[in-house]
């Protein structure tokens, strides 16, 4: 099994875990409900028959305890799936959404595995606990316990699909589960419990009994929860980020947001760094720019700086080294002999102090400045005639998920944009980008750098 990697908590505080449900307390539901045991001898049965009798109906009760994105077959099918429509992206989300029919069909098809096995199994079991009990109806009870990257309407709608095409012996279906999303601070929990019917002549009468007595199992977890010591075994944390990868590509089910702002995390809420980087790499090859008169002024008081016959051999030397540049954008920064031997005055003691190194620390000094002075693009902003635009798609709990794009735009003077791509889906979080996109705008001489933040798949 290539189980899919889980996103870690990255506040420092520590996670906070909650009991699994079981079948026992789904019983106490039932029994509170009304309803009893559909065959208290069932561990001497033969045939084998449903859980419960509530009323008129009998209900067999199936528990999703697995998370389907552990499975590696259906990893594979996801990611064909998606490849086929996004072969660029080094990050895929796997959001239903952004197929097409004939995709979200396939894509159903793929995740409801464990929903057409509890289907399958379910139908049976009705069937025959139907003639023992004379029931009106018989009911379909999946609760989600495991299966996180299923929302609680995508597996209502799954459940109720499945039963509508495999089983005239299922005449309605119910879908619960107990969701918990935490930042470590902050922790919200949903108890949402749905019917549909699937034949609407055998209604389920009992269901609003059963949500209040849902409701009740819901209201006595929250109060139990508070005086609970820390669980282990038989516990779960909080829905995360969900990912896999597959041919150099990962593919990710984030988080869904937590609905507002933290008012603890002042600065948003903390996420994972799993790329590594924590300082910025190198982003451009830098070269000492001479003209002849400043060549002329190093051959005549530092001909060491400079080791070059002549000023040809010089500028040969650039373009020599921009051709086989390993590292772009290649940038050539103007370099003085006053500005040089000032520079290197200042620098330690055997320390280098080489031209090239003299216009890697005046590099530097530019691209913080530039930096410094990026702004966001918003609707309001008044935009110069010539800038640098980042655009980073913030994707779920990690920033190793994040894609960032980069393009150069001008304001024609009728006022239209003309928008040069400079890059598109690079696997760069925000801060990394900024600091590629300034070596990239002083490069091509430009001297603004704006930035958006797509937050579509953003955990905040």
């Amino acid at each position: 099994m290539n189980q899919a990697t889980r996103s870690q908590a990255a506040s420092g505080l520590p996670s906070f875990r909650v009991r699994r449900l079981t079948e026992a307390e789904i019983e106490t539901v039932i029994v509170r409900a009304g309803g009893k045991r559909a065959h208290p001898d069932a561990d001497r049965r033969t045939l084998r028959g449903a859980d419960f009798v509530l009323g008129s109906s009998v209900i067999e009760l199936k528990i999703l305890e697995d998370e389907g994105l552990d499975k590696s077959e259906r990893q594979q099918k996801l990611a064909k799936l998606f490849r086929e429509r996004f072969p660029a992206r080094p990050t895929v989300v796997l959001d239903r959404g952004l197929l097409d029919p004939q995709g979200q069909r396939a894509y159903d098809r793929i995740v409801e595995g464990p929903v057409k096995t509890a289907v399958s199994s379910a139908r049976q079991q009705l069937r025959q606990s139907r003639s023992e009990h004379n029931a009106t109806s018989t009911v379909l009870w999946v609760i989600n316990n495991g299966y996180s990257s299923l929302s609680h309407d995508a597996l209502m709608e799954l459940v109720a699909r499945r039963a509508r095409n495999d089983s005239s012996d299922i005449d309605a279906v119910v879908v619960s589960g107990a969701y918990f999303y935490s930042d470590t601070f902050d922790s919200f929990f949903l108890w949402p419990i749905d019917c549909a019917l699937i034949h609407l002549d055998k209604p389920f009468q009992n269901f609003e009994a059963l949500r209040a007595s849902w409701n009740r199992l819901a209201s006595d977890r929250m109060t139990a929860l508070l005086h609970e010591p820390a669980a282990t075994d038989g516990t779960k944390g909080p829905v995360v980020d969900l990912s896999f990868h597959l041919g150099g590509v990962t593919y990710v089910m984030p988080t869904p947001p937590m609905g507002r702002e933290s008012k603890f995390f002042v600065n948003g809420r903390p996420r994972n760094n799993s790329t590594g980087i924590t300082s910025s790499p190198p982003v451009a090859t830098v070269f000492a720019g001479l003209s002849r008169y400043e060549w002329t002024e190093f051959q005549r008081h530092h001909r060491l700086a400079v080791s070059s016959a002549d000023y040809n051999e010089w500028t040969a030397k650039e373009a020599r080294a921009k051709s086989e540049c390993g590292l772009n954008p290649f940038i050539t920064t103007p370099v003085t002999h006053v500005g040089w031997w000032k520079w290197a005055r200042q620098q330690p003691k055997g320390a280098s102090v080489s031209v090239h190194r003299y216009a890697s620390d005046l590099f530097q000094e530019k691209i913080l400045l530039v930096i410094n002075e990026a702004r966001e693009r918003t609707a309001d902003s008044i935009l110069p005639r010539r800038y640098m635009l980042l655009i980073t798609e913030e994707i779920g709990q990690d920033l190793a998920f994040d894609v960032s794009h980069l393009a150069e735009v001008c304001i024609l003077p009728d006022g239209s944009d003309q928008i040069y791509k400079v890059w598109t889906d690079k696997p760069m979080f925000f801060e990394q980008a900024l600091t590629v996109a300034a070596a990239e705008a002083i490069a091509r001489g430009v001297e603004y750098v704006l930035w958006q933040k797509d937050k579509t798949y953003a955990w905040s």
